[in-house]
């Protein structure tokens, strides 16, 4: 599972983590991406036989640094 600032530091950390994975794994996206770049990453993963889930967590990066009062 990764929480990462949505974007390109997403695209960037996949691209660091993908030549460690076997067909099968998943990665799990807990950032709040945009719905779009998260459907690009699931079909080119997929190809790959990587499965990818985008799940947002609320709050995102600042949420999980800081929490919420």
């Amino acid at each position: 599972m990764m929480l990462v600032k949505a974007g390109a530091p997403v695209d960037s950390m996949i691209d660091a983590i993908v030549p460690h994975l076997e067909e099968g794994d998943i990665i799990i996206d807990g950032g709040n991406s945009e719905y779009t770049d998260t459907n690009r990453r699931s079909a080119d993963l997929e190809r790959r036989g990587i499965l990818y889930v985008g799940c947002g967590v609320s709050g995102g990066e600042e949420g999980t640094l800081h929490a919420f009062e």
